[in-house]
């Protein structure tokens, strides 16, 4: 019995955190598809509820 009520426990919160790792906000790292090498960094960031870029 123990050991369920633990496991769920565990399960509870690594879902959420799992869910609180998932954004699009930040900077990101463009790569060139025939070079490899990155080319630019695009900056998504939230404002007035939307997402935008930089």
């Amino acid at each position: 019995m123990y050991k369920n009520f633990f496991r769920s426990i565990a399960l509870f919160f690594f879902a959420i955190s799992f869910a609180h790792s998932q954004t699009v906000i930040g900077k990101w790292k463009t790569i060139d598809d025939e070079t490899g090498k990155a080319k630019s960094i695009v900056e998504i960031y939230e404002k007035s509820g939307k997402y935008m870029e930089k």
